[in-house]
């Protein structure tokens, strides 16, 4: 009321009120990423058009991030993660809290995806086990141990000169194969036994390098000529 006791009438005012902190959501598309296939798009989807947000705001972890570029859609924008050679272990995206705000000004909140990584190629060893090779002993053990458990590792995968190999045969360890090379008769020179390259992958399809490993062989019978001189023997020339 007034001083008089007069009843006072209404009054009002509004203002646009924005207390929420934006969110975003990363999501690195691929699965995982290796040495064969490195690169991956990675899309952030916010809960408000974002503003101020750009490639310095994002952290990444195991890889490199190229390309941000915002799509139709205001609340969405993507990029290109590409894995750095020889990583192996989780990668990561993330969006730092408090980069970006939204159209009110509300600094937003962090974001992050993660996606496992191995670009490392897998290795392998060759050991012909015998030092050398010849008639009497054609035969020799040879052993692959690799550096990771092979994928697709077979027979076809070997190349041997001097002789064959037969027998591939997996370990109670599995990145430890073996196999049995037999010599060919009447070669003589250097043998060896080859994985070629990418022909076996590891568990995370990185294709492995190649390997060998040589034995020098001889597997040629030797002779001997006899000659008796004279031509004859009798008793006065015997």
């Amino acid at each position: 009321t007034d001083a008089a006791g007069n009843p006072g009438t209404s009054g009002s005012d509004t203002v646009p009120i924005d207390t929420v902190a934006p969110s975003v959501v990363v999501d690195i598309v691929d699965p995982s990423l290796n040495s064969g296939d490195k690169v991956s798009t990675v899309t952030f989807t916010f809960s408000d058009a974002p503003v101020g947000f750009t490639l310095a705001d994002i952290t990444a972890v195991g890889g490199t991030l190229s390309g941000l570029t915002p799509t139709a859609d205001p609340k969405v924008f993507t990029a290109t993660f590409t894995a750095t050679d020889g990583f192996t272990g989780p990668g990561s995206v993330a969006v730092t809290a408090g980069s970006y705000t939204d159209a009110a000004g509300n600094p937003g909140t962090s974001g992050s995806d993660t996606v496992p990584i191995d670009t490392v190629a897998p290795n392998v060893v060759v050991n012909i086990v015998d030092p050398s090779l010849n008639s009497i002993d054609k035969v020799s053990t040879v052993a692959f141990t690799f550096s990771d458990a092979p994928v697709g590792f077979a027979l076809a995968d070997i190349t041997a000169v001097g002789g064959t190999v037969s027998g591939l045969t997996a370990t109670a360890d599995p990145k430890v194969f073996t196999a049995t090379f037999t010599a060919t008769d009447g070669f003589t020179g250097t043998g060896s036994v080859s994985v070629a390259n990418a022909s076996y992958t590891d568990a995370a399809g990185n294709p492995g390098t190649s390997g060998s490993d040589t034995v020098p062989i001889d597997t040629v019978a030797p002779s001997v000529i006899v000659d008796i001189v004279d031509p004859s023997l009798n008793s006065a020339d015997k």
